[in-house]
């Protein structure tokens, strides 16, 4: 008899449907074709995912997972990390090369359609993306200056990162508009403005923030994705 690895077959499954989510759109997309992508009778995919709701959540929050994940990475392989400028270049390099965490964080219509008008969907849950309570956080530890209004810095932060996505290359390789100005062109503009804007005249503590960010994703990680 075939013993069946089902943690396998569950990433098997989550990773065919990323794959059709970013190719078809929420609105298109069905179990069925999830299915066929694994060679999988349906009944077995809904089974373990009772919805196509609840796929494309276990689907989101996988790729959050690997988002965050990666961010991390990039946070620390970058040598002038620990600078709010810093985190959004990890942030965006990230991004970059996961074009579905691009699709979540732009909350993306061509791609969750429907989806975004659930009520109850998990993105009503990711509002609040703690971006105030973090540059306070940095504010404290001196990697940003003391007089600058986290508030109103956070309301348009967290307005910007969407935008970001537009110009970051879609799964198919294009760009979403060969009129903008490349993602690496955009990010380090932010980068430059964040920090002439935000960073201490004496300089940003770096381990402090680099310390701060790090463990603000992996507070993220163990309380939203585990």
């Amino acid at each position: 008899m075939m013993v069946v690895n089902e943690p396998e077959r569950d990433q098997a499954i989550l990773g065919a449907a990323a794959e059709l989510l970013l190719r078809l759109g929420y609105n298109k997309l069905t179990m069925g074709d999830v299915a066929d992508a694994v060679a999988l009778h349906r009944g077995l995919v809904y089974l373990r995912f009772k919805s196509k709701d609840e796929l494309v959540e276990a689907v989101a929050r996988r790729e959050l997972d690997r988002y965050s994940q990666r961010w991390s990475e990039h946070l620390l392989a970058d040598p002038r990390g620990g600078s709010v400028a810093s985190v959004y270049r990890a942030m965006a390099g990230a991004l970059q090369q996961l074009p579905l965490a691009a699709a979540i964080v732009a909350r993306d219509e061509e791609i969750f359609g429907k989806y975004l008008r659930r009520p109850g969907n998990l993105f009503e849950n990711m509002k609040d993306l703690g971006t105030q309570s973090f540059l306070k956080d940095m504010q404290q530890a001196g990697a940003v200056r003391r007089e600058v209004d986290t508030r109103a810095m956070a309301f348009i932060l967290d307005a910007l990162t969407p935008a970001l996505r537009l110009t970051f290359p879609h799964s198919g390789g294009q760009s979403a508009d060969t009129g903008l100005p490349a993602a690496e062109e955009v990010v380090d503009a932010l980068a430059e403005l964040l920090e002439l804007g935000l960073t201490p005249p004496t300089g940003a503590d770096l381990a402090a923030g680099k310390a701060i960010m790090l463990d603000a994703l992996a507070t993220a990680r163990a309380k939203f994705f585990a």
